[in-house]
């Protein structure tokens, strides 16, 4: 009896120092790879072997691929339909009732869009499907997507809760100002498909007159989503907030600008809040309480991009220093997109990690200066000189 007793006692207090995750067991735990800070499983469709990147975008309410890749795939048209992408809308196509497998878990019966252009990066995306049926956890630091079941799960401590409104994609209320003195509040899209910080949309833009309220802009580029571009002007907010996080000073803002579909766009939301500003927190998303969990991770405390000598710098998400894009996109530039920044005039990209004094003084460089930048290609150390603006 005695024994048994010993037993009991030692398998409650083990209870007791079971990890927070007790009664908490993952679905599915799919590992993912990390792609240009953005996050891309390795997906199989029905009885097809072959492997499909596609990016995990919570920024779409579904799953799509390209009309000719779905041609090769053997998936079948069900129907016509209408629907919203950045900038206006368009005519796709629907595949329904396809399987999609994920590392050994597989989601049943999904509509699958089909559009005729969609970049020739990843092989397509897969939006908001999981989050529809499990909480799902994206870890950065593990490289992680776990889906868990809505029943008795708690948060991990450290973290920040963020109510969202759904709407197929989630919606966040957020305060951005061009200048200290006058905030404006919007409603913006939690966007892990879009590759920059924050963006407001051309109705926001126009309303606020975004573009003449002291905005300076940096450079000019475009963005484009299903084959639909605009063009935007890039810059700095003196402050951006959302919720119960801390407001993030001096951030890069993209502004969309007027031109072809998107003066009388209508999408519903004011903008999107992108991964280079999201990769700096571990989230989980809970549909079920209409909220996304924020934990800061090891990416928090990367500066944010800066502008040097017509290149967009900014850190990846191994703690590397990329060249992110170019703000003149000349034929002849050297620096590739992504090409892996060494140092730049001697300071180097990991004591730009440790003291931010060093990036300081470059950017405080005037116009005309001359720096060195060392970067990596192919695996060969290469040089650049640049000439401050």
């Amino acid at each position: 009896m005695l024994k048994i007793k010993k037993t009991m006692l030692f398998c409650i207090v083990m209870l007791f120092l079971l990890p927070k995750t007790y009664g908490q067991t993952p679905v599915a735990i799919i590992p993912f790879e990390p792609y240009n800070e953005s996050i891309v499983l390795h997906v199989k469709l029905n009885n097809n072997p072959r492997i499909l990147r596609l990016l995990f975008d919570t920024g779409a309410d579904g799953m799509a691929v390209t009309q000719a890749l779905a041609d090769t795939l053997g998936l079948k048209v069900s129907r016509q339909q209408n629907t919203s992408v950045v900038g206006g809308s368009m005519q796709i196509s629907i595949s329904a009732g396809n399987e999609v497998h994920l590392d050994g878990f597989t989601l049943k019966n999904q509509s699958i869009a089909l559009f005729k252009d969609m970049g020739k990066e990843l092989d397509g995306i897969i939006g908001n499907t999981m989050t529809r049926q499990y909480i799902t956890k994206i870890d950065f630091d593990k490289k992680e997507l776990s889906l868990y079941n809505f029943d008795n799960y708690n948060y991990e401590k450290g973290g920040t809760i963020v109510p969202i409104t759904i709407t197929g994609v989630f919606i966040i209320p957020g305060q951005v100002a061009i200048n200290v003195d006058k905030p404006y509040i919007g409603n913006f899209v939690f966007d892990t498909g879009a590759a920059y910080n924050l963006i407001c949309f051309r109705p926001f833009v126009k309303q606020n007159r975004l573009l003449v309220s002291g905005f300076k802009q940096e450079y000019q580029a475009s963005t484009t989503s299903m084959g639909i571009s605009s063009p935007t002007f890039n810059g700095k907010a003196a402050s951006f907030s959302f919720a119960n996080a801390k407001p993030i000073i001096n951030m890069p803002v993209t502004l969309m600008a007027g031109g072809g579909q998107n003066e009388n766009w209508k999408p519903g939301f004011d903008g999107s809040i992108g991964m280079r500003l999201i990769y700096r927190y571990n989230f989980t998303i809970n549909l079920q309480k209409k909220e996304i969990y924020l934990t800061p991770n090891k990416n928090a405390t990367h500066p944010l991009d800066f502008i040097l000598g017509g290149y967009v710098f900014g850190f990846n998400l191994k703690g590397e220093l990329a060249m992110q894009n170019s703000t003149t996109h000349h034929p002849d530039q050297k620096i590739k997109t992504n090409a892996i920044i060494k140092s730049i005039n001697g300071v180097t990209d990991q004591s730009m990690l440790k003291n931010p004094d060093g990036l300081k003084r470059l950017l405080a460089a005037p116009a005309g200066t001359k720096m060195t930048i060392e970067y990596q290609e192919d695996g060969k150390l290469l040089k650049e000189n640049i000439v401050i603006r």
